[in-house]
């Protein structure tokens, strides 16, 4: 949707109230926009001239010269696409700005943020990963933590991205932190460094469709 600001209503995403307000950028550009920043932050900031200190914090003035460069986007436009991402991957702070989760670069991730940490979460997968998962756990692959999501379809939309069917597993959480495994939520994600099998389990597609999950096999 697209973002703007109204001098009667405020910030908004979609349209304002009152329907006077401008837009500062349109939906697809804001796609694009938040697409780069998130592999910026994550991934390639080195490409960029861009430094992340130990816990992913890069300068946002210097991360708006190149935003400023390649999209034409300013800082009203950063600002208003980190407050309504819906997965709230961004924060700024101090005038520095990072992603919260989903780092291939060696950045701290050890940080979480305040608020309780559900008994169960959820982490979607393709089929043909299923039984090295069920034998070996969750692993982060190529990134440095493995993520989990509170909901069965946020996991299940998270999962579209790799597989067209995949298959959900269900996460004993409340067991990964009785055994010592810590869970942090960053935004609307939780990570962990490593999922044991034995906290896994799949839950069957009838069950997930009726909103039930029921296990099929696992902890």
């Amino acid at each position: 949707m697209d973002l703007g600001i109204c001098k009667r209503c405020g910030e908004f995403e979609g349209k304002c109230e009152c329907g006077k307000g401008e837009v500062l950028i349109k939906s697809e550009d804001r796609k694009k926009v938040s697409k780069f920043l998130s592999g910026l932050l994550r991934h390639f900031a080195r490409d960029f001239g861009i430094t992340l200190n130990e816990e992913g914090w890069a300068e946002l003035n210097d991360v708006l010269k190149v935003l400023k460069e390649r999209y034409g986007v300013g800082r009203k436009q950063i600002e208003l696409i980190v407050k309504f991402d819906p997965k709230k991957r961004f924060e700024i702070k101090n005038g520095r700005i990072r992603a919260r989760y989903g780092h291939s670069i060696e950045v701290k991730t050890d940080w979480s943020e305040e608020g309780e940490i559900p008994k169960k979460l959820y982490h979607a997968t393709s089929h043909k990963n299923l039984s090295s998962i069920l034998k070996l756990g969750l692993l982060p692959m190529k990134r440095l933590e493995v993520h989990m999501c509170s909901s069965p379809r946020e996991a299940i939309e998270v999962g579209k991205r790799h597989s067209s069917n995949p298959v959900l597993l269900e996460i004993d959480a409340e067991g990964l932190m009785k055994r010592g495994i810590k869970v942090r939520k960053k935004g609307k994600v939780y990570t962990a460094d490593f999922v044991p099998p034995e906290f896994l389990r799949v839950v069957e597609k009838s069950s997930f469709d009726r909103n039930s999950p029921n296990p099929a096999k696992g902890y």
